[in-house]
């Protein structure tokens, strides 16, 4: 099994930052530039051959790194990755290609509750909490292209996959 790095260690963020609800710009454009300059071949080969450990990252996966991290969907959908990989590894899953995902369950957005003065729709979670999965109608206009979208439980590691979809009005 190969080690991944997270396109937070391609960019040298520090832990503190990777659950900064929102990164600044500022911060990535460094970060990037920042990477860029310690994996070019011209300007850190000295660098790299007086410490030999050093991890090389392409263009391409400092790039993707950066493009992920910056727009504000994708990071949210990637740190969900990320949360999913973490938990999957703790509790013995498969890792690498194939990923095992541990406390997943499918349901249609018709079976979960509704608070139409919030316009929110919520689940019960078997941690006890009345509301641990929830999701707002901004969540699923986002997500409506797909037809789907995964939360997860604010008491526990449980995710929970919705299935929806969207009514035109003629």
């Amino acid at each position: 099994m190969t080690y991944m790095p997270t396109y937070y260690e391609i960019l040298g963020l520090p832990q503190a930052l990777h659950d900064e609800p929102n990164l600044p710009a500022q911060t990535l454009r460094v970060a990037y530039r920042r990477a860029l300059l310690q994996n070019h071949p011209d300007k850190s080969s000295s660098n790299h051959a007086l410490n030999s450990k050093a991890t090389i990252y392409s263009i391409d996966q400092i790039s993707e790194a950066f493009n992920t991290l910056s727009n504000p969907k994708s990071r949210t959908k990637y740190d969900q990755e990320l949360k999913l990989q973490s938990a999957t590894k703790q509790h013995g899953g498969v890792t690498g290609e194939q990923v095992f995902r541990t406390g997943i369950e499918t349901v249609d957005l018709d079976d979960l509750e509704i608070d139409e003065a919030q316009s929110i729709w919520y689940r019960s979670c078997r941690c006890g909490d009345e509301r641990g999965f929830l999701i707002k109608e901004a969540d699923l206009e986002e997500a409506a292209e797909d037809g789907e979208i995964s939360v997860g439980c604010k008491g526990c590691s449980l995710w929970l996959k919705v299935l929806f979809g969207v009514m035109e009005d003629g």
